[in-house]
């Protein structure tokens, strides 16, 4: 990994120790040189600089100032304080600074710098990759369930005695598994369909059909009320409908979660 640098200091002849005792460094590209804190700004918003090396006394534009303006830019680079002032560590640190060094420098206490501006660039790298996996599968998460819900029509078809019933999803009360067959119960009548209750679970709505038991699905808009049964079980009273909806105690907590219970 090579570390693009940027030293920033009024001092010429500070600027030319610094400039060589990079250039003996291993994977580090100085990609310009700054005499105040104006030029290092527009320098880093000109260029990729991953390492800003700032001295604190500059005119127009101090070191510290110039950090603060570093911080605001879209893509800030890291970085580091090499100074004559051995008494301002602790608030460059608090600024954000990688490394506070002090003057006059060595090429060893520099190679620290150049190897913790590795350590942070690989951890920032890292940190992306993990973000950015975790949306893509998010992404593609949502974009599975519209390519399934895509292949239905709205109203789910039951074949029963001659003929198609198309069911508005959001008029079914629950599902329950009975044998071969599954009742499907809406607001108006009973269906018995020849639909699994796995099948059911993955045309459903999950945002709100729930997989109460092995044997129901619920639609949570006409739970009513959510009843102790003891050992850790509970029922699920319905509106429009004398049934009770047993919840398993291995779904209860998904259940809570999912209603905001706590």
């Amino acid at each position: 990994m090579e570390v693009k640098v940027l030293i920033v200091d009024d001092d010429e002849r500070e600027r030319i120790v610094q400039r060589y005792v990079l250039e003996n460094i291993k994977d580090v590209e100085i990609v310009g040189e700054a005499v105040n804190g104006l030029d290092a700004l527009l320098l880093c918003q000109e260029k990729k600089i991953d390492l800003v090396l700032l001295d604190i006394k500059m005119s127009e534009m101090d070191g510290f100032e110039t950090a603060h303006k570093l911080l605001q830019l879209k893509n800030p680079p890291l970085f580091a304080f090499i100074t004559m002032n051995r008494n301002m560590a602790v608030d460059a640190y608090e600024l954000g600074a990688i490394d506070y060094i002090v003057k006059p420098i060595e090429q060893n206490r520099i190679e620290k710098t150049i190897l913790r501006t590795k350590t942070q660039i690989a951890h920032h790298h890292y940190i992306d990759e993990l973000v950015n996996h975790k949306l893509r599968e998010r992404i593609e998460d949502v974009l599975d369930k519209y390519k399934n819900q895509e292949q239905y029509a709205r109203k789910l078809p039951v074949r029963e005695k001659g003929k198609v019933a198309l069911l508005k999803p959001e008029d079914i009360l629950f599902c329950e598994s009975q044998g071969k067959k599954v009742l499907i119960s809406t607001t108006d009548e009973d269906y018995l369909s020849s639909y699994t209750l796995n099948e059911l679970e993955n045309r459903l709505d999950q945002s709100y059909f729930f997989r109460a038991h092995q044997a129901f699905i619920v639609n949570l808009n006409y739970v009513k009320e959510i009843i102790n049964f003891g050992e850790g079980s509970y029922l699920l009273k319905m509106e429009s409908s004398q049934k009770n909806i047993i919840l398993s105690r291995s779904r209860a907590k998904n259940l809570r979660e999912k209603l905001g219970i706590t």
